[in-house]
């Protein structure tokens, strides 16, 4: 079945529209508290790091930080996990830009005119209208940065998401029939070919969610990603110690599966 991942402006509904495709084709709504349920399982420190950084803009200290890089390479292995699994409705967190290529994904953006959007922050929140102004710019801002930083793309880029709706300009009942259809259009490239291929991807982003999260080994520039029927593993290592640890984590993430070391030593 094909996945649907939403990327929102803050206060065109985007949790209520997931939520509502959701229930209606019995899929999970995968959210910001789901994924820090999920997190917890890896310890508190993890938790905690998450509710200080979730979809905010990182720092530039941050973006080099050993923790903030564990952090966002635990939530994209806990999103590709998902998509794998099936059945799932994705709201934010780089969803869309982490699968924009898998072909059963359906990769929305939900926006609306600013005046539409501080009417329903204002009810939602009970602020005055510069104050949900304010908190508009804010939130829509660190959501910007959080993709532009990790990503590299234009949060709002058009040419990047299969549907752009206006939710003022149609019903949240009309958005959410356009979504099921183009869920059921997108179920037809769910192939048994495109699902290995997501799950070589999968096994990718737990490797690197492993490796990013040993305190053992630090490795700047750290990419995993498919070649053939395995993987590579690329960036720069420090001492032949760190080299074996990653053969390691490889054997325990990866199995049989071939993974390929393309690193370099640090002088």
């Amino acid at each position: 079945m094909a996945t649907l991942t939403i990327s929102r402006e803050y206060g065109s509904g985007g949790y209520e529209i997931g939520n509502r495709v959701a229930a209606r084709l019995g899929y999970q709504l995968v959210d910001k508290e789901r994924l820090f349920q999920d997190m917890e399982r890896a310890g508190p420190r993890w938790v905690r790091v998450a509710r200080e950084v979730d979809e905010v803009c990182p720092t530039l200290w941050e973006r080099h930080d050993w923790q903030y890089r564990g952090y966002v390479s635990q939530m994209e292995s806990l999103i590709l996990e998902y998509a794998l699994g099936d059945k799932v409705v994705i709201i934010g967190r780089g969803g869309s830009f982490l699968l924009q290529t898998v072909p059963f994904c359906l990769r929305v953006r939900l926006v609306a005119p600013l005046e539409a959007r501080l009417d329903a922050i204002m009810v939602r929140e009970g602020l005055a209208r510069e104050a949900a102004r304010r908190l508009i710019a804010k939130v829509d801002g660190e959501r910007a940065c959080y993709i532009k930083a990790n990503y590299g793309s234009d949060w709002d880029a058009d040419s990047l998401y299969d549907l752009s709706l206006n939710t003022a300009s149609l019903s949240f009942d009309r958005v959410v029939d356009i979504l099921v259809e183009g869920l059921a259009a997108k179920d037809r490239l769910a192939t048994p070919e495109a699902k290995a291929r997501l799950a070589l991807m999968a096994m990718g982003y737990r490797l690197k969610a492993r490796i990013a999260v040993d305190p053992r080994v630090l490795v700047p520039t750290l990419e995993v990603f498919p070649e053939g029927d395995g993987l590579v593993v690329s960036g720069i290592m420090h001492t032949p110690k760190e080299f074996h640890l990653l053969q390691e984590m490889a054997r325990e993430v990866c199995g049989d599966r071939p993974v390929r070391f393309d690193l370099h030593r640090r002088a």
